[in-house]
């Protein structure tokens, strides 16, 4: 059965985010007695985002009412702003009175909520839930986190499983800043990778709805109002692309955004080649996805 090693913890960091000066000692005393000697209180969000900036933390704890830009904090943290590790733990602590609060802070990227009042046993639970069975995270347009609901798990979601460094380091396995960097770089690739196929799948259900209407003469304001978001989805997909550097599908997907946007100005008229043009965009966007086919040896029978 996996436990929490103490002795192994103590490489590990914790970024408390609590007003409170006594609930911030309570929290750091109860991490501490978990093994979690490198513990950090902050009081308020600007000293807590440029020690995240300098050094991210293997686990954030944050409180629900600790400052009203915690949510964009973790958003910005899972998409990769202000942080080198987007996928370090980040549990949140809500009160029973701020409920309105569990959707906010799931939707942000969180990967545990945390009910006060806190006990100690409370903290050991879900450190445990945290470091051994984590979510898997997914991307999605708007979101990047672990999995929120049963929704995420359709088939056009892929999860994929994210660095973990206080699990890392509760297995005695060191991560210093050059085992860091490979490790992001490795889960980062997936998630760009998801976000494609999200961007790719989320084309093709804008065209079918586009040359639907135009087929059926049925073109009203709701066409140029998804010709624009066709063209902002290619933008997007342009600098996953150049993330994942392939530059051929950036290129690819600017030209295509540029076509669309031509389109829209005026698309109540437009030509059967503009239509057809409509019609190609996914199949092109998935044919530049498709990996190169390895190359066979001639001689190897």
């Amino acid at each position: 059965m996996a436990t929490l090693d103490k002795e192994n913890l103590k490489k590990a960091t914790v970024y408390i985010g609590e007003t409170n000066f006594h609930e911030r000692n309570k929290l750091r005393d109860m991490f501490v007695a978990q093994g979690l000697k490198q513990v950090v209180c902050h009081s308020n969000l600007e000293s807590l985002r440029s020690q995240i900036a300098e050094v991210p933390p293997d686990l954030l704890v944050i409180a629900d009412n600790f400052d009203p830009g915690i949510f964009n904090l973790v958003r910005d943290i899972r998409f990769q702003r202000g942080s080198d590790n987007p996928f370090m733990l980040i549990s949140m602590l809500v009160s029973p009175s701020r409920r309105e609060t569990l959707d906010m802070a799931i939707e942000a990227g969180v990967d545990d909520i945390i009910i006060k009042p806190v006990s100690s046993e409370r903290i050991q639970e879900r450190l445990k839930l945290v470091i051994f069975h984590r979510r898997p995270f997914i991307a999605i347009d708007g979101y990047v986190g672990p999995e929120r609901k049963a929704d995420d798990r359709n088939s056009n979601v892929k999860r994929f499983p994210v660095i973990n460094t206080l699990l890392e380091k509760n297995n005695g396995r060191e991560m210093d800043k050059f085992a860091l960097k490979a490790a992001v770089e490795g889960s980062l690739e997936k998630v760009l990778q998801a976000q494609l196929d999200s961007q790719s799948f989320r084309l093709g259900e804008v065209c079918v709805r586009l040359v639907q209407s135009y087929e059926t003469h049925m073109i009203g304001e709701e066409v140029l109002t998804d010709l624009l978001t066709l063209a902002g989805v290619l933008r997007g997909a342009s600098k996953v692309a150049e993330k994942l550097k392939d530059a051929q599908l950036s290129q690819l997907c600017l030209s295509l955004a540029k076509n669309v946007d031509g389109i829209a100005d005026h698309y109540d008229e437009p030509s059967s080649a503009e239509i057809d043009l409509i019609r190609k965009v996914t199949a092109a966007f998935s044919l530049a996805m498709k990996p190169a086919q390895p190359k066979h040896d001639a001689f190897v029978a």
